[in-house]
């Protein structure tokens, strides 16, 4: 009898650095349990998901307990309007289950002794003010849209960032 090899799970670091790129972020850690939950659910929406008829090589990882970051290569077929609205569909039905926020962009994350903290974006002009945030400051940058960003410019000081606006 032959069976088929079950498919490999992919990760962020084994997508080439041209994938396009979606980060959605926390306010807060994600459990051990929460990020098992996400890589499983993500495994199984990764492995049907195509763009009219065309599998997607694809995959859902969470980075640093804080994100969850959806990756596809573009290069065997790319993510259509409909395939795009499936996968937030999925972000949603992560929001839901887990009750949490992966969709609200005025979250800032950044490094702050030794560990990741958040606010909002409307607090970082107060936070700059009494020192607590500096130009320095370590801040993860949510806009990246290829692997490749994400590896050069994810992780950057708020001076590098867009948010320098604020200083």
């Amino acid at each position: 009898m032959i069976t088929e090899a079950p498919s490999r799970q992919r990760t962020i670091d084994t997508m080439p650095t041209h994938a396009r790129l979606w980060i959605y972020k926390t306010a807060r850690d994600l459990s051990a349990a929460e990020q098992k939950l996400i890589r499983e659910r993500g495994h199984a929406f990764t492995a049907t998901w195509a763009a009219h008829g065309a599998p997607l090589d694809a995959c859902v990882d969470v980075l640093l307990n804080r994100f969850v970051a959806l990756a596809v290569d573009e290069e065997q077929a790319n993510a259509s309007g409909c395939s795009i609205d499936k996968s937030v569909g999925f972000i949603k039905q992560l929001e839901h289950d887990l009750n949490l926020m992966l969709t609200d962009r005025m979250v800032v994350v950044f490094e702050a002794e030794g560990k990741l903290s958040s606010c909002r974006l409307q607090e970082l002009p107060e936070l700059i003010k009494a020192g607590a945030i500096t130009a320095d400051t370590v801040v993860f940058d949510d806009l990246v849209s290829t692997v490749g960003e994400l590896n050069e410019r994810f992780r950057v000081p708020l001076r590098s960032s867009w948010m320098e606006r604020f200083l």
